[in-house]
């Protein structure tokens, strides 16, 4: 009885506090619109006109295909403009970091101090944080101390531009990508400024290359975590195979340059492509090479780009490098099993890098208004394979960044993939197969019946 009587009491001097403190309270309080008015509008510093111009201008249909024709005509056809928008110049603050990839091959650290691919060279993930390979110069058998000229230095999504300079009138400029099928390609123009011909010895090596094969040099090595079995190939133009490296000889006239390059090719079984795609690349020039890469590279923006444009070009040009982002954290590996076996986006390649189910939803919600449905449908797919018909996982192939999820918005965001409205499925069954959203199209996916590729939707065909 006295316990009751006490509790009482208590409840009722909180009440009377509650009610003495509450008015004091909600006058002292701002409004919220006072409050983010007093934020004010963002300045922003760079680039004066962040945006290029559009040179054919805006058309209903199709404004990114046609600016990129207009691309394709204009000079050799190599500039382009969302390489020209968020290309960065000179030493970038936010590190060395490589913006050019593949579908499974990137640079997971960059040092441009050195010619080739030196760093940490990733195959979905990091291999072993080893370069993929490095590339030495010779002069009367002396290896060339290069100094690189950073205020030259050029880095756009589709590839990196870098000059350096040497004692006795050597310059160097050297320009390298990864392409779609994972092939590493390094470009060099050597440049001699003496009064005297000069012959440049030129030598490349890999940790993952080292026996001689038909002209090159080969090997293996896992992936990381044993998911798949790369076979490496390396090699150079005019190059061969010498004690487990690659050396050729360039002649360089006195007043003159001379071009080289040298490539290393990612092949795996389960992408068919990857060793004809290293095939064609060790047989062009470093000129063709070059301009078959940037212009398919640039090409996947007009094919599947909607166009976007708002008062602000500064705020426009954040929207168009979230596209990029979206694109450079996406994995289409390929690999055989239950983990990266579909394609699918990848939270923070650079970091943790790992499919994480918590945030798949958002990706999708994103990736839907690409033109090309696998983009969407594949993340979707991922999570419901992983998932076996149980709560979310992340994926399996990083269990050093891997947890579970008991959200639901990924079935909602692929519910919406199928129109801009929500079908009554996702009310009436929040987690139809775990994850899947569509049972009979991911019954048919899991059946090997249909590629997430092929999955067909009522989505809007943007522009």
């Amino acid at each position: 009885m006295r316990s009751q009587q006490r509790r009482r009491r208590r409840t009722a001097a909180l009440a009377a506090t509650i009610i003495t403190v509450l008015p004091v309270t909600f006058a002292a309080a701002s409004p919220a619109a006072a409050d983010n008015d007093a934020i004010g509008y963002p300045v922003f510093s760079g680039a004066e006109n962040p945006v290029p111009d559009l040179a054919e201008g805006f058309a209903v249909a199709g404004t990114l295909r046609q600016q990129y024709e207009a691309d394709l005509a204009d000079g050799d056809g190599t500039d382009f403009w969302m390489d020209r928008m968020l290309a960065r110049r000179g030493a970038d603050p936010a590190g060395d970091w490589l913006f050019t990839r593949g579908r499974a091959l990137f640079m997971k650290t960059h040092d441009p101090a050195q010619l080739g691919f030196a760093g940490s060279v990733a195959y979905w993930e990091s291999i072993d944080d080893r370069s993929a390979y490095t590339v030495e110069l010779l002069v009367d058998g002396r290896e060339v101390a290069l100094r690189e000229d950073t205020g030259a230095r050029l880095q756009t999504p589709s590839h990196w531009h870098s000059e350096y300079t040497a004692d006795g009138g050597l310059r160097v400029v050297q320009t390298k990508f990864i392409t779609d099928d994972n092939v590493a390609v390094t470009s060099l123009d050597l440049v001699n400024t003496g009064d005297a011909d000069r012959q440049v010895t030129v030598r490349a090596r890999s940790p993952y290359a080292t026996e001689a094969a038909d002209g090159e040099l080969t090997g293996t090595v896992p992936a990381r975590n044993d998911l798949t079995l790369l076979h490496p190939r390396l090699s150079g133009d005019g190059m061969a195979p010498a004690d487990g490296v690659l050396e050729g000889a360039v002649a360089v006239p006195a007043g003159g340059s001379a071009g080289t390059k040298v490539q290393m090719g990612f092949v795996t079984q389960e992408l068919a492509d990857s060793r004809p795609a290293y095939d064609a690349i060790r047989g062009a020039t470093p000129a063709s090479a070059y301009t078959d890469h940037v212009r398919e590279y640039n090409r996947w923006w007009a094919d599947n780009l909607p166009y976007l444009d708002v008062p602000d070009d500064n705020i426009e040009k954040t929207l168009y490098y979230r596209w990029w982002l979206l694109r450079y954290n996406y994995l289409d590996a390929n690999i055989p099993g239950s983990d990266y076996q579909f394609p699918t986006s990848m939270e923070g390649v650079l970091g943790y890098n790992n499919s994480i189910v918590l945030t798949t939803g958002m990706f999708v919600e994103d990736l839907k208004y690409l033109r090309e449905p696998a983009y969407s449908y594949g993340p979707w797919v991922s999570a419901g394979e992983v998932s076996r018909n149980s709560r979310y996982t992340d994926n399996p192939g990083d269990p050093e960044n891997w947890s579970n999820s008991y959200t639901q918005y990924l079935s909602e965001a692929a519910c919406l993939l199928h129109g801009p409205r929500r079908p009554r499925r996702c009310a009436a069954e929040p987690r139809p197969l775990r994850g899947t959203g569509c049972p009979r199209a991911a019954r048919n996916v899991r059946r090997g019946r249909q590629r997430p590729d092929r999955v067909r939707r009522r989505a809007h065909d943007g522009k």
